[in-house]
């Protein structure tokens, strides 16, 4: 009962939409009617500058990063009907799902990354890191937002079979990486239209 009730924790935590409740609060807008439409960071720092966009993206990482520190701490606490690899994977991607479909928003929410990040930041640090420096490489050739994040969510799946992580660590990357293409569909097609800023 108590794996279940932190499972749906974890996905109403990540369900909380974090670029739309700042935007809200601090300028007024529905940042859902701006730019993309989406409530990331991405989209927020367009519309409202660097700052917020920086205050959306850190809670966003927090979310994933508490969710799995709380799932870590129970693992050692109680006994797991599951491995705790299984059980912080499952935290993980329920952490994410919460984010990209927000109940509280319709189902609609952001697309990932950040979230992505900070659940798989202890689960696979050095995949999750390694992402992260592809990201900030890419930086210096594509100007692209959109291509540089999906490179992360491809890398991390890619670092965790190369670093021969267990099997349920490496599915939920890979589950991961998937939603993460999904909530770019949109960005994809702009790309092969050559329309994408």
């Amino acid at each position: 009962m108590i794996v279940i009730i932190t499972i749906v924790l974890s996905f109403l935590f990540g369900s909380i939409p974090t670029g739309y409740l700042i935007t809200k609060k601090i300028c007024g807008i529905d940042i859902r009617t701006k730019g993309s439409g989406n409530i990331g960071s991405t989209n927020v720092k367009r519309i409202v500058g660097t700052k917020i966009s920086i205050i959306t993206q850190t809670i966003d990482v927090l979310k994933g990063v508490l969710s799995v520190a709380l799932g870590m701490y129970l693992s050692r606490i109680i006994k797991l009907p599951v491995s705790t690899n299984t059980y912080l994977s499952i935290i993980a991607i329920a952490t994410i799902l919460g984010h990209d479909y927000t109940p509280f928003l319709k189902f609609k929410g952001g697309k990932g990354v950040n979230t992505t990040l900070g659940v798989f930041i202890f689960i696979a640090p050095i995949p999750t890191l390694t992402g992260l420096a592809v990201y900030f490489i890419l930086r210096l050739f594509i100007n692209i937002v959109s291509i540089r994040s999906i490179a992360i969510g491809i890398t991390i799946p890619i670092m965790c079979f190369i670093t021969k992580l267990p099997i349920s660590i490496i599915i939920s990357t890979i589950i991961a990486c998937v939603l993460m293409v999904i909530r770019h569909k949109d960005n994809l097609i702009r790309i092969i239209r050559k329309e994408e800023k």
